[in-house]
């Protein structure tokens, strides 16, 4: 059962969403599909939005499962060998 709910953004805009039963796994596939992207198509910062699913009560209740908001993550832009070199 997918607990966890991972959004990723770009710019605002959202790239994946990446649904899994734990954490930690779950933040190994952002973490795969963030560095993937920064050194393919732009190295530009990225958000990571985390929700978890909400626990219920009486299943007659609700119609489906919401999530709620965790917590945001962001990864910084990487950094590239010429910013680490000082040009004379």
């Amino acid at each position: 059962m997918n607990i966890y709910r991972f959004e990723i953004y770009a710019n605002g805009f959202l790239l994946k969403v990446i649904l899994n039963d734990k954490e930690e796994n779950g933040l190994k596939l952002c973490k795969k599909y963030i560095s993937q992207f920064q050194r393919q198509v732009a190295n530009i910062e990225i958000k990571i939005r985390i929700n978890k699913r909400e626990e219920q009560k009486n299943n007659w209740e609700y119609h489906g499962k919401p999530y709620l908001y965790v917590k945001t993550l962001v990864k910084k832009p990487r950094k590239t060998i010429i910013e680490d070199t000082e040009l004379d």
